[in-house]
C-alpha cells in the first residue's frame, strides 16, 4: 500500500459558520424507568396444623413501564429480565447491550412492566453491516489486520472499554508514521451503491495537537483510488482532507478569519464520531455526539467508493498519540450514538 504524506496545512475555505463545540463526554443511552408495583394481595385465612399459608392473589395492578436498559459488561448476554411484579428490567452484564426484556407479572402484582431500550454497543438495528465492540475477542484477527510503519503497537486493551471493558488500543509514538487497524471485508465494503454510514467511539489519550495528522483513513485499495480520505486533527480541531491536500476542511472554516477552535475531542473521554459516504453523489457528512458537523458537510468534492477503512495514527507533525476505539460500525442507515 502507498500512503499519501499530507504535505503541510490545507487551503481550506472560509465562507461557512463557525462549529465551535467541546464535548464533555461521550453519548449515552439510559434505559427506561422501573415498572411500579402492583396493588398488595390481601392475606388469607391462617393454614391448619402451624404455619399461615399465602393468601389468595391480589386483583392486578397497573402497568408498568418501561424496564431498564441493558448494558454490556464483562461478559455473558446483555439481555435484562425485569422483576416479579413488573419491577425493573435489570442491568444487563455482558454481550452486546441489547433491549431489557419485559418485566412479569407477579403474584398481586401490576402488569409487566415494557421492554428498555437498546444499548450503545453493537445491538441490533436497521441497516446494520458490521459492529465489533471486542468484547468476545482474545485477540485482534479477521477481519482485522494491523498495518505498521514504525515502531508503534495495535492491540487488545481489556481494560479499557466505551460499552463494555475492552477496546484497541493505538500507540504512535513521535518517530512513527503509520499505527493502523485496518479493516478490509468483501462482504462490508465497497457499498453496492457507493453509500454507507460508519460509527466509531474514539478516545484521545491527549488533546488534539495544532499538527495536521489523521485518526481515520478510507480508501479504495482494490480500485486504486485518488481521492482517499483522511480524517484528523489539525490547529487543535477536527478536519478531514481528501485526495491529499487537493481538498480539505476545517470545523471551523472562519478560523484563519476568528481564530475560534472548531470541534475538539477532550483528552481521556469517549467521543462518538459518525460519518456518512456517498461516491455517486458525491456527499460527506459528519457527525460528533449526535450532532452534524455543518463545516464538514460537502457534496462538490469526488469521493472513491472506499473498501479498506483504518483506525489509528497517521503522524505528519507534533507529537505521537494514544487513541483507543470501540464499538466500531458500518451500515446502510446512519446508526447513531445510541
Amino acid at each position: 500500500m502507498t500512503v499519501r504524506r499530507a504535505q503541510g496545512h490545507v487551503a481550506l475555505r472560509r465562507g461557512l459558520a463557525a462549529c465551535a463545540v467541546v464535548l464533555g463526554a461521550a453519548c449515552s443511552s439510559p434505559g427506561g424507568s422501573p415498572g411500579s408495583g402492583g396493588q398488595s394481595g390481601t392475606a388469607g385465612p391462617a393454614g391448619h396444623g402451624g404455619n399461615a399459608v399465602a393468601g389468595s392473589a391480589g386483583t392486578s395492578g397497573t402497568s408498568g413501564t418501561a424496564g431498564a436498559s441493558g448494558t454490556k459488561g464483562g461478559g455473558g448476554s446483555g439481555d435484562a429480565s425485569g422483576a416479579a411484579g413488573g419491577g425493573a428490567g435489570a442491568i444487563g452484564t455482558g454481550g452486546s447491550g441489547r433491549a431489557g426484556q419485559p418485566g412479569t407479572s407477579g403474584t398481586g402484582g401490576g402488569a409487566p412492566g415494557s421492554a428498555g431500550a437498546m444499548g450503545a454497543g453493537c445491538g441490533a438495528r436497521t441497516g446494520l453491516l458490521f459492529c465489533d465492540d471486542f468484547e468476545a475477542r482474545t485477540g485482534l484477527t479477521g477481519p482485522w489486520t494491523a498495518q505498521i510503519n514504525g515502531s508503534g503497537t495495535v492491540a487488545l486493551d481489556t481494560t479499557t472499554g466505551h460499552s463494555g471493558t475492552r477496546s484497541v488500543h493505538v500507540h504512535a509514538g513521535d518517530n512513527d508514521f503509520d499505527t493502523f487497524l485496518a479493516l478490509h471485508d468483501a462482504t462490508v465494503l465497497p457499498a453496492p451503491n457507493g453509500r454507507f454510514y460508519l460509527r466509531a467511539y474514539v478516545r484521545l489519550g491527549r488533546a488534539m495537537s495544532a499538527g495536521h495528522n489523521a485518526y481515520l483513513i478510507g480508501e479504495a485499495v482494490s480500485g486504486a483510488g485518488a481521492n482517499t480520505l483522511r480524517l484528523g486533527e489539525m490547529n487543535e480541531m477536527l478536519m478531514y482532507t481528501i485526495a491529499g491536500d487537493t481538498h480539505g476542511a476545517l470545523s471551523n472554516q472562519n478560523y484563519y478569519s476568528d481564530h475560534k477552535p472548531g470541534v475538539s475531542f477532550p483528552a481521556s473521554t469517549w467521543v462518538c464520531l459518525e460519518l456518512s459516504i456517498d461516491h455517486a453523489k458525491p456527499e460527506i457528512d459528519v457527525w460528533v455526539g449526535g450532532v452534524e458537523v455543518p463545516d464538514l458537510h460537502h457534496t462538490d468534492w469526488p469521493i472513491d467508493n472506499y473498501d479498506t477503512l483504518r483506525f489509528g495514527f497517521e503522524k505528519y507533525a507534533g507529537p505521537g498519540l494514544d487513541v483507543w476505539y470501540d464499538d466500531i460500525a458500518v451500515g446502510t442507515a446512519r446508526i447513531g450514538c445510541d
